[in-house]
Parts: structure tokens; C-alpha cells; sequence
């Protein structure tokens, strides 16, 4: 099973350098015609030069929140987490009092796989700022990224109470199947489709928690949706393969094995958060 699904991904290369540049300040003018690899060389000096004017303006106020924050969010962008982070502490820690600052150093720690740090980071930001469900989302999709899904569960229920979305949804589907409350399963993926009726995912998720009630008619169903949004999917075939099967050839009210039944995906990413 593919749980590859996971987590906040920072690309690198020229479309993101240049993101970062139209971030910072304006391109420069006056090209002209130069070549592609003239253009990147180009670009990088002047990234390079940009983060050097945010790194001398952080050193130049020591204090200043603002300024830490301007290179760290300026270092991701760049694709440099790892670096991003001593800046975002910097700026966490005078700022010590906002929710919002430890959320984007958590993002950093998570861009660069300090995957504990990132969650001390997110639970700080959820203490102190207790109605952000950003904030929320994150600490959720966290628990989840360290196999904690009995933790990440209360995470996305708050989520969903603050800022109902079909992501927070789903993601409150994949942890409560996954602590087997499959109940709560059927009726968040429900919740998820009524807002993004054409989520794959969510349509063969419920018809495997449909399955782990013992509903085979219901998960069929579920996974016919799912079929017809996406017919090439090797699980999605499977489950409707084996479940039809199933219901044709079994009497009437006969229970219907289930160990078969497999989830397309777990968590959604937190670029996808409420």
C-alpha cells in the first residue's frame, strides 16, 4: 500500500527562484536576449544578493521580529529550510507570545525533516493561538507524518469544528479509520464529498470504511463512484473487483470478508490545509 501522501513539499529550481525574487522586490529590467543558462546564473547572483540584504537587515536589528522573519520565509522559498530555521527561531523568540510565529517555524523544521522539532513548534502554536485552525492542520498532519494517529485525531476534529473544509474532512476519515472508528470514518468522508464531490479518494475510502462495517451494498456503491471518476486506478479496480464479486455470489444478509480492503491514500498535505 502506497502511503506516500505526506507532508509539505518545497521545490526547487528556476520557477521557484524566481517566485522568491517577485516576493523580495521586483526583476531586474533590461535582459535583453540571453541564454537560458545566463538567465539561472543571473537569477542566483541575484537571489544571492536579495538574502544578503535581508541577512544585513536581521543583523542590523537584532530585535526585530519582522526582519528574522523576512530571511526565513525568503530561505524557504529559496528551497533552503535547514537554513531557514535559525532565522524563524530568531523571530519565534521574540516574538515569543504569537501563535503565528511558531507555525512558520514548525514549517520550516518539517521542510527540513526535524519532524519532532516541527511538532513541539505546532503545539506551541495551538496553545497560543487555540481558534487558528491552521494551526490545527498542521499539528494534525504532523501526528500523522510520526504514526501518532490517535493524536492527530482531536487535531482534525477541532479543525472541522473551527473551518470545515473537504481536506480537514478527509484527513478526520484517515485517522479516525485508522484508530478504527469507523463510524466517525463514514460520516467525515460524507462531509468530505458533500464539499468536493469529485474526490477519488475520498469515494474509495468510505467504500473501505463502508467494508469495515459490514455494508458491502453501501461500499460498492462507493467504490463505483470512485471507478468512474478514475477507472485506471489499480486499487480502486481491485476493491470494486473483489466487492462485486462478492455481493453477487454471497446470500442475502451473509457477511462479506473484508482484509482486502485498501485506502487509495493517507493524509492530505499541509499545502492543502483550511
Amino acid at each position: 500500500m502506497d502511503w506516500s501522501r505526506l507532508g509539505p513539499a518545497y521545490p526547487r529550481g528556476l520557477p521557484l527562484l524566481l517566485a522568491a525574487l517577485a516576493l523580495l522586490a521586483p526583476l531586474d529590467q533590461g535582459f535583453g536576449t540571453v541564454s537560458p543558462n545566463a538567465f539561472a546564473s543571473t537569477t542566483n547572483r541575484s537571489l544571492e544578493q536579495k538574502l544578503a540584504a535581508l541577512r544585513a537587515e536581521a543583523q542590523a536589528t537584532p530585535r526585530s521580529a519582522q526582519a528574522w522573519r523576512r530571511l526565513g520565509e525568503a530561505l524557504l522559498l529559496a528551497g533552503r529550510p535547514s537554513e531557514a530555521i535559525s532565522p524563524l527561531h530568531r523571530a519565534a523568540s521574540i516574538e515569543s507570545r504569537s501563535g503565528e510565529a511558531w507555525l512558520r517555524l514548525g514549517r520550516a523544521y518539517a521542510a527540513a525533516g526535524y519532524r519532532k522539532h516541527a511538532l513541539a513548534a505546532y503545539q506551541r502554536a495551538v496553545k497560543l493561538s487555540p481558534a487558528d485552525p491552521t494551526a490545527w492542520f498542521a499539528l494534525g498532519v504532523e501526528e500523522e507524518h510520526l504514526n501518532h494517529p490517535a493524536r492527530a485525531l482531536p487535531a482534525f476534529e477541532k479543525v472541522c469544528r473551527l473551518a470545515p473544509s473537504s481536506v480537514a474532512w478527509f484527513n478526520l476519515g484517515i485517522v479516525s479509520g485508522e484508530v478504527n472508528h469507523f463510524p466517525e470514518a463514514t460520516r467525515a468522508y460524507q462531509k468530505s464529498l458533500e464539499l468536493e464531490p469529485g474526490n477519488v479518494e475520498a469515494w474509495n475510502n468510505l467504500g473501505v470504511a463502508y467494508e469495515k462495517l459490514g455494508r458491502p451494498h453501501e461500499a460498492l456503491q462507493a467504490y463505483s463512484k470512485a471507478f468512474l471518476l478514475q477507472p485506471n486506478n489499480p486499487t480502486i479496480l481491485q476493491n470494486i473487483t473483489r466487492v462485486g464479486a462478492q455481493v453477487r455470489s454471497s446470500p442475502k444478509g451473509s457477511p462479506l470478508p473484508v482484509r482486502s480492503a485498501q485506502p487509495v491514500s493517507r493524509s492530505k498535505s499541509m499545502t492543502r490545509s483550511p
